[in-house]
């Protein structure tokens, strides 16, 4: 009799246990579904932003490309008729008239270029950007940039020190993508330089896994505040500052320079001291191209330049 008391008390025992392992079981799946329902949903809405997203580039990208494409007709038509008057066979103008219209010609070739910087951020950023690699001589390419960056208004007092004809090769590359890297870092440094110098390195990094190619854009401007580094190449942000005042832009320069210079699997690296200077460098992958392709390099401008 003890024992059967004994065995049904344990019996009681277990199945209270059992009945709290139950509830507990019930509870902890309660829980559960409403932890997955809360994930489901947080899901959902996750995707629904992403959509959202999605939609909101492409449309910015439509409308860069869209509003690029309006403006370059009304910008190649003030480009080429100033480029008229200013022609030789073109009826005389006045010394005033000929200074105006070359300011006119000036204004629509910066603004064109504009326009092709944001058609080219738009197909980058949308992936339609193609790379045309060809053998290209950089001696001619940096010859021209140079000249073109001189004949556009030099600041006074600061001087444009561009690399020895010796010095540089010939590489496969992209040329229209690195003229406008190398144009856009150039055009930063004198914008925001007012003595001293802007100065174009190149140098050639061979290393076992292949060779590379460096770029270095450095100046002795008004340089940038630690605070603003990591914002410099978010789109259309420009340093505050004294001289921004003074030369407006849009902020795509850096931005620019850095999406092209990933499309061509390389890197863009910045430095900057207030009241020292700036130093940009682009890494690109080096790829010798024959020494046949090289065009004769162009004649030194007559502007002053000095050889690095």
């Amino acid at each position: 009799r003890a024992q059967r008391e004994e065995l049904r008390r344990l019996n009681d025992e277990l199945e209270e246990t059992n009945r709290g392992v139950l509830a507990l079981y019930t509870e902890l799946s309660q829980e559960l579904e409403e932890t997955n329902s809360g994930v489901v949903a947080l899901h959902t809405e996750l995707e629904e932003k992403s959509h959202r997203l999605r939609e909101t580039s492409e449309a910015k990208t439509r409308f860069w490309t869209n509003i690029s494409h309006e403006l370059r007709t009304p910008v190649n038509a003030v480009v080429a008729l100033s480029r008229l008057l200013l022609a030789a066979g073109s009826a005389p103008l006045t010394e005033e008239q000929r200074r105006q219209v070359s300011l006119i010609d000036a204004s629509g070739q910066t603004l064109f270029s504009l326009v092709n910087d944001l058609l080219d951020m738009a197909k980058a950023e949308a992936g339609q950007l193609e790379i045309a690699a060809a053998p290209v001589d950089l001696r001619a390419l940096v010859g021209q940039l140079g000249a073109v960056m001189r004949s556009t208004g030099m600041p006074d007092g600061v001087v444009l020190v561009t690399p020895g004809p010796g010095t540089l090769p010939v590489a496969v590359t992209d040329e229209a993508l690195l003229t406008r890297i190398l144009r856009n870092l150039l055009s930063n440094a004198l914008k925001f330089t007012e003595k001293g110098e802007v100065r174009l390195e190149f140098a050639v990094d061979p290393e076992a896994a292949g060779a590379w190619m460096t770029f270095t854009v450095a100046d002795t401007g008004v340089g940038i505040p630690e605070s603003e580094l990591k914002r410099v190449f978010e789109e259309f942000y420009q340093v505050r500052g004294p001289l921004q005042r003074a030369h407006r832009g849009t902020g795509l320069g850096l931005p620019y320079a850095r999406a092209l210079t990933e499309l061509l699997g390389g890197t863009l690296r910045l430095s900057s001291t207030p009241g020292v200077g700036t130093r940009v460098e682009v890494r690109l992958p080096h790829r010798p191209g024959p020494a046949s392709a090289a065009p004769p390099a162009p004649p030194a401008p007559s502007a002053p330049e000095a050889d690095a």
